[in-house]
C-alpha cells in the first residue's frame, strides 16, 4: 500500500472517531456546565405598619358600608311610619264621627225612653198611638263599623315599630285592642238584646201594615197594640227599661273613654309627624 493511501486511510479514521465523540457529547446531558432559569420568587417582608393601614382601610370600608345601610332602613322606616300615620289619622277621624254620632244619639234617645215610661206606667188610658210613636224611634240599634284595618295590619307585620313614640304606641294599643273591643261588645249585645226581647214583642204585639221598619216611624193613623193592656205595657217597660240602661252603660262607660283615647290620639299623631 502507499503512503498517500494511507494516510488517507488514518484521516478516515481519525475524522470517524471525532464524529462519534461529537454525537456522544449532543446525546449526553450536561449537567456540569448546564444553567437552569428560574423565575424568581421574591419574598419581601411586610412592616407592622402596612398590616395595620390595611386592616384599618377594610374596617373602614365595611363600617361605611354598615352605616349607609342603617341609614338606608332609618329612611325606609320613617317613610313608612310617615304613610302608616297618615292611614291611621284617618281611620281614627272616622271612628271619631262615628262615637260622636252615638253619643248624640243615644242622648236624644234618653228622653223618648223618658216619655216612654211615662205613658206606660203612669199615663192612665195611653193610646197605642202614643205609645207606637215614641217606641218605634227609639228602638234602635248601633253597629260598631269602626276602621281598625292599618292598625290590624301593622300589628300583624311588626310595623308599629316605625313608630318611635313608646306613648303614641300605647294610646294606639290602648284604644284598638282594650276599648273599642270593649265597645263592639256591647254592640253585640245590645242586638242580641234586641233580637230576643224587643223582636219577639213586636212580632205578637205589634202589625207589620202599621209602621215602616226602615225608618222606625208609622205610616197608619189608626195603629193597634195587639192585646194591649197594663200587662203588655209593663212587660214593654220591662222589656225597653233594660235596652235603655244597656245603651248607657255603652255611652258612659264604654264609648265616652273609646272617644276621649281617639282625641288624646290624634292630637299626639298630628304633633309627631306633623300632620293636619
Amino acid at each position: 500500500m502507499s503512503e498517500e493511501n494511507t494516510d488517507s486511510t488514518e484521516k478516515s479514521e481519525d475524522q470517524t472517531t471525532e464524529a462519534l465523540h461529537a454525537n456522544e457529547e449532543i446525546l449526553q446531558p450536561r449537567n456540569d456546565n448546564m444553567e437552569v432559569h428560574h423565575h424568581p420568587h421574591v419574598h419581601h417582608s411586610k412592616k407592622w405598619k402596612n398590616y395595620l393601614y390595611e386592616f384599618l382601610m377594610l374596617f373602614l370600608a365595611v363600617t361605611a358600608g354598615f352605616i349607609v345601610e342603617n341609614m338606608r332602613e332609618d329612611y325606609v322606616e320613617h317613610h313608612r311610619a310617615k304613610q302608616f300615620s297618615k292611614q291611621l289619622l284617618a281611620d281614627l277621624r272616622l271612628d271619631s264621627v262615628m262615637f260622636e254620632n252615638w253619643k248624640r244619639n243615644i242622648l236624644g234617645m234618653q228622653k223618648g225612653y223618658d216619655s216612654l215610661l211615662y205613658l206606660l206606667t203612669q199615663k192612665t188610658g195611653s193610646t197605642d198611638k202614643e205609645i207606637l210613636e215614641i217606641l218605634l224611634p227609639i228602638t234602635f240599634v248601633f253597629d260598631a263599623p269602626a276602621t281598625a284595618s292599618t292598625y290590624n295590619q301593622m300589628k300583624s307585620s311588626g310595623s308599629l315599630r316605625y313608630i318611635e313614640n313608646t306613648e303614641l304606641v300605647a294610646d294606639l294599643q290602648h284604644y284598638y285592642d282594650v276599648l273599642l273591643p270593649r265597645c263592639t261588645k256591647i254592640t253585640e249585645a245590645s242586638l242580641v238584646y234586641f233580637s230576643e226581647n224587643i223582636n219577639p214583642f213586636y212580632l205578637k204585639h205589634i202589625r207589620i201594615q202599621d209602621y215602616d221598619p226602615f225608618n222606625d216611624s208609622l205610616i197608619s193613623k189608626n195603629p193597634v197594640i195587639m192585646e194591649h193592656s197594663s200587662q203588655t205595657n209593663q212587660e214593654l217597660a220591662n222589656i225597653m227599661g233594660g235596652f235603655r240602661s244597656m245603651l248607657k252603660i255603652q255611652a258612659i262607660t264604654m264609648n265616652e273613654p273609646a272617644l276621649e283615647k281617639i282625641k288624646e290620639t290624634i292630637m299626639i299623631l298630628k304633633k309627631e309627624y306633623k300632620l293636619e
